[in-house]
């Protein structure tokens, strides 16, 4: 073959343009896949919890839109995008399980109060809680909720894009992420501070930001009580007067832990869980219509042992407590605690404690012992009742009833342990295993408020003792609300219902008078107003000592029992309206209370009728009688 002349040979020039491989392509459907990993921890909860009617649309319109948070660093650094997100996966996983977990056992969405309930709780109460809710069914859920992740994560791929184009993503995916905070900072000229707020409780419903906005909101609020409760400048109760003053004096107040009242014999409960009690009962004032006003043990004492209300629940940060009183009235202060919630790491509850002159922690191990009984505070108790100091004031806490009930008694007290005398809605093993094991713990509670009351009397020393529960709880107690435990969403009258009893030396009795009637122990009360009802029977008077809010003054003036959430006014209700609608009627209003026929006047209700029966239909406690159907159809 003859040789190609050169200018006929034609040379191509090189095509240095890239190649569409499609990996420069932005795809729409992988980002969405993406977007549906992120979404999907936050975005199942408040799907459900918008479905079932618990809550609006808001929580699931900040999941759609704060999850795309989780996009930024897989645009950022594509090469490495599936590795961040397995990492991020297993946080959002792990904190998600909380607001599951809460919402499969309570019916409700993961509320503050909650939260705080977690940070205050140690390991061992919070394994305590989880073992004694467990049940089988959730394996498979747990199991089911996890696969569903891990298939999608399985599945993710790189979006593409140019580097220009997911630069321009992450810009709008910030500025879609933190408008709330520019809205309020730029547009509506709010402080910088305000702009943080908004910002926190938009991502508050999103995993994990719930937990992580909640623990800020829990140490803020634990710094701000360390400050104020324990303030050394705190102003004085102005014109304190004790009428007890020259009189060696010792007061005891002992708070007691999730105990319903209507469980209890001596408020004719039909099993005898309070026969020690119930046989000095011609020594005690019992009063059967006391309710705390929040179902959670820090929110109910900041009200109990303060001047703090429903309507003014931070006022025990900004006027003297119960225990600042008791000192400016001279007395010594002890605070004797075995709860588990208590111990020397600081809590709420620990700071309530530290405001006493001397502090006794019992239960405070790196591990505690779940089955520490509260008999420990015998020792300690008898200890200081033997000291030489003329004017004192003990406060004993125990751990009560608290969940789980079985670790709350030794094994002497398992009395009831039998199915012939259960009610009859309890069909359920694990339903009447907590049943009973919850009157053991109400039965040996009685043993060791009755002891604590022996004690004092033993001394023979001129005082008091009053005893109250920070809260009630619900144990199975009604056939068409198959529950245990505490929900301030969900209220029943055993969540609230409180045993008071008061018991007072013969000394006490002579020089500091009681005008007892029929009216006055079966009076509706908070226990939010119980700083008013103590003072009265310690003989202390000061400028804005309200006699109308204690419990055993001639003057006492019936007012609404609220319950309810003090952070959301609209949640509030009086205990009269939710649980005894039969009692309002157009001519008694909301803060008096007429009993049915003759009888000594307002407030005044019918003796308590035993707590269960066929005819009754449910665990009734001290429900009045005219208002028990209302309660229980």
């Amino acid at each position: 073959m003859p040789p190609v002349p050169l200018t006929q040979v034609h040379f191509s020039e090189p095509d240095y343009r890239p190649k569409d491989t499609g990996q420069n392509r932005f795809s729409r459907t992988r980002f969405l896949v993406w977007f549906l990993f992120f979404f999907y921890f936050s975005g199942v909860h408040q799907a459900i919890i918008y479905s079932s009617g618990i809550a609006g649309f808001f929580g699931l319109t900040q999941a759609l839109v704060m999850s795309l948070l989780w996009l930024v660093p897989v645009m950022l650094f594509p090469a490495r995008g599936k590795l961040i997100a397995g990492i991020a996966g297993v946080v959002l996983w792990a904190s998600s399980l909380f607001s599951m977990g809460y919402l499969a056992l309570y019916h409700q969405d993961f509320s503050q109060s909650v939260i705080f309930i977690i940070f205050e709780s140690n390991w061992a109460e919070s394994s305590e809680f989880l073992h004694s809710y467990f049940a089988w069914w959730m394996l498979p859920a747990l199991a089911i909720y996890t696969l569903i992740p891990w298939l999608i994560w399985r599945r993710l791929q790189p979006v593409g894009g140019t580097p220009v184009t997911r630069l321009l993503l992450t810009f709008t995916i910030c500025l879609a992420v933190c408008w709330p905070m520019l809205d309020r900072v730029i547009i509506n000229k709010g402080s910088l501070a305000d702009g943080f707020d908004e910002q926190a409780n938009s991502m508050e419903p999103v995993a994990p930001w719930q937990l992580v906005m909640g623990y800020v909101k829990y140490r803020q609020a634990l710094s701000n009580a360390e400050n104020r409760l324990l303030a050394s400048d705190k102003p004085p109760l102005e014109g304190l007067v004790d009428s007890n003053a020259d009189t060696p004096s010792t007061l005891v107040l002992v708070i007691g832990e999730s105990t319903n009242s209507r469980r209890m014999g001596i408020y004719k409960y039909y099993r005898d869980t309070t026969p020690r009690l119930k046989a000095m009962s011609d020594e005690l004032l019992v009063f059967d219509q006391v309710y705390a006003s929040r179902p959670y043990t820090v929110e109910s004492l900041q009200q109990a042992l303060s001047f703090a209300n429903q309507l003014q629940p931070k006022l025990y940060l900004e006027k003297p407590t119960l225990v600042d009183v008791m000192k400016q009235a001279g007395y010594r202060t002890y605070w004797i605690t075995n709860q588990q919630t208590q111990t020397q790491r600081n809590t709420l509850l620990t700071t309530f404690s530290k405001q006493a002159d001397e502090q006794i922690y019992l239960n405070n191990n790196r591990s505690q012992n779940s089955a520490q009984y509260d008999e420990v505070v015998f020792k300690p108790f008898d200890d200081i009742l033997s000291r030489s100091e003329s004017k004192k004031f003990i406060l004993v806490h125990l751990i009560g009833t608290h969940r789980a009930y079985r670790y709350r008694y030794p094994d002497t007290f398992k009395i009831f342990d039998d199915n012939e005398d259960l009610p009859p809605w309890l069909r359920k093993k694990r339903y009447r295993r907590d049943y009973n094991e919850y009157d053991n713990a109400v039965l040996y509670n009685d043993f060791v408020v009755a002891s604590l009351i022996e004690q004092v009397e033993k001394s023979g020393q001129n005082g008091y003792l009053v005893y109250f529960s920070d809260h009630g709880e619900e144990v199975y107690d009604y056939p068409h609300h198959l529950f245990a435990g505490r929900e301030e969403a969900a209220p029943t009258p055993a969540m609230y219902s409180v045993p008071f009893l008061v018991w007072r030396s013969e000394s006490w009795k002579r020089n500091n008078r009681i005008d007892v009637s029929y009216d006055m122990t079966h009076r509706m009360y908070s226990l939010s107003d119980f700083f008013h009802t103590w003072m009265d029977l310690a003989g202390i008077r000061f400028s804005g000592f309200d006699a109308g809010k204690s419990i055993i003054s001639r003057q006492y003036t019936p007012g609404p029992v609220l319950i309810g959430n003090p952070a959301k006014p609209e949640t509030l209700v009086d205990v009269r309206q939710k649980f005894f609608p039969a009692a309002m009627t157009p001519a008694t209003p909301a803060t008096t209370m007429q009993g049915p026929g003759p009888g000594p006047g307002p407030e005044a209700l019918q003796p308590p009728t035993p707590a269960y029966g066929p005819k009754y239909g449910a665990v009734t406690g001290t429900v009045p009688v005219h208002v028990q159907k209302i309660l229980h159809p």
